[in-house]
């Protein structure tokens, strides 16, 4: 897997030396080199296999859609990359639910959970334009529901690195909302695109399991 990680790590520093310099093109191709990188991550690590890994590499693909759509700077670019990401998030936590997790850290995590995102919620309302409300809030919703599966299959399975790659990946938006919603700067791409690259890399190197 050496070559995909390299990718990977390459493809997120030009995508840094881009958004530094306002090079868009630039910063959207690196993005794609380091997405195809996860996906190759995933396929070697055996993502075809088992049939909730084979749903986790259709999320991964869908992100790589997601990270090259978000490239383009525009509301559109905008509102597809997040249909794709909503997508994305969806598929990851119905393969979590296929891998198998207890009922009991499920539900301390979806309570858990529940109760943190209406804060997160309460703090972007503010900035959010009224035509996307929906559409954040159900974003929400769903990325709260990854982070929650993904806790309760490292529970139940012991897969920390499949949890903290979920965290990762999630915690990431935080950057991209920050960047979207709050305070633009460079420092947002800066935490946000190592944390969400590494995330993918974490779970794409958990696949294949049964």
């Amino acid at each position: 897997m050496t070559a995909p990680v390299l990718a990977v790590a390459v493809g997120v520093a030009a995508a840094l030396a881009a958004a530094r310099t306002g090079r868009p093109w630039a910063y959207g191709l690196a993005k794609v080199v380091a997405s195809l990188g996860f996906i190759a991550v995933a396929v070697a690590a055996g993502a075809t296999g088992a049939g909730w890994s084979r749903w986790a590499l259709a999320a991964l693909v869908l992100s790589g859609v997601g990270d090259a759509v978000l490239a383009v700077r525009s509301r559109g670019g905008f509102v597809a990359g997040l249909a794709a990401f909503l997508v994305a998030h969806a598929v990851y936590a119905v393969a979590f639910l296929m891998r198998g997790a207890d009922a009991w850290p499920l539900v301390v995590a979806a309570l858990a959970l529940a109760l943190a995102a209406p804060l997160g919620w309460r703090a972007l309302a503010a900035h959010v334009p009224r035509a996307l409300r929906r559409a954040v809030l159900a974003y929400l919703v769903v990325v709260s529901a990854v982070v929650a599966t993904g806790l309760a299959v490292r529970v139940t399975h012991g897969a920390p690195g499949l949890a903290l790659g979920a965290v990762l990946v999630v915690g990431s938006d935080l950057a991209v909302a920050r960047e979207r919603f709050g305070r633009p700067g460079f420092v947002n791409k800066v935490v946000g695109l190592p944390a969400y690259y590494l995330g993918q890399l974490l779970i794409a190197a958990s696949l294949g399991g049964g």
